[in-house]
């Protein structure tokens, strides 16, 4: 199955065109929130990076690398809608995992990103009520992350964001972090800190839980 990364790359690549923008970068992580009982995917701007307020959202994905079988429900979208869009059971690249696909629809409840704070893009359950073996982000350096590949499949992280009101500054995706922080098993969670989200439409809204 092949997914897609295109949202309104077509905006976005008009505006690349008319200037010269700087490029900076938006890493991702994978969170257990232990009081939804929940994964959340959130995202961050890399040190020194201070986006304005005025963004437009051109593409955003994200792959999560499963257990072979996994299988999860209760998607609750908090900055921009998203969906699984597609899920590749066991490749040849890697044939001991899954890779499960979500895709940015819209990009409504608005995405903010601010300097040195966590924005939550959405949040997901696992259909088993045990905790999976492993679970994480796919990396840059995944094996099944090279195109083409066995199944003409085009997993990976995106996110192009454009910022007129900082220099047509474009973000993008740059890597994961803090890849410990998925872990749902008893006495290894890592507590998660006060983030930001567009649900509601609410700016610099900073909560402890989803």
């Amino acid at each position: 199955m092949v997914s897609t990364k295109s949202l309104a790359s077509g905006v976005l690549v008009a505006f690349c065109l008319a200037a010269t923008p700087a490029f900076s970068q938006i890493q991702f992580k994978l969170q257990w929130l232990q009081d939804s009982l929940a994964w959340g995917v959130f995202a961050t701007p890399e040190d020194g990076i201070e986006p304005s307020d005025y963004l437009i959202i051109g593409s955003g994905q994200v792959t999560l690398v499963t257990p072979p079988g996994s299988q999860f429900n209760n998607l609750k979208s908090f900055s921009g809608t998203w969906e699984q869009n597609a899920y590749v059971p066991t490749p040849k690249e890697n044939p001991e995992k899954d890779y499960v696909s979500f895709g940015l629809v819209t990009a409504d409840p608005p995405m903010f990103f601010h300097a040195g704070e966590e924005t939550l893009l959405f949040t997901f359950s696992n259909k088993s009520p045990d905790c999976p073996e492993s679970l994480y982000l796919m990396a840059n350096e995944d094996p099944f992350n090279h195109l083409p590949n066995s199944l003409n499949s085009n997993p990976g992280n995106d996110i192009s964001v454009l910022d007129p009101g900082n220099e047509k500054t474009v973000y993008f995706f740059s890597k994961v972090y803090a890849p410990e922080a998925w872990d749902c098993h008893p006495g290894k969670t890592v507590e998660q800190g006060p983030f930001i989200h567009g649900y509601e439409k609410r700016r610099n809204r900073r909560i402890n839980r989803p």
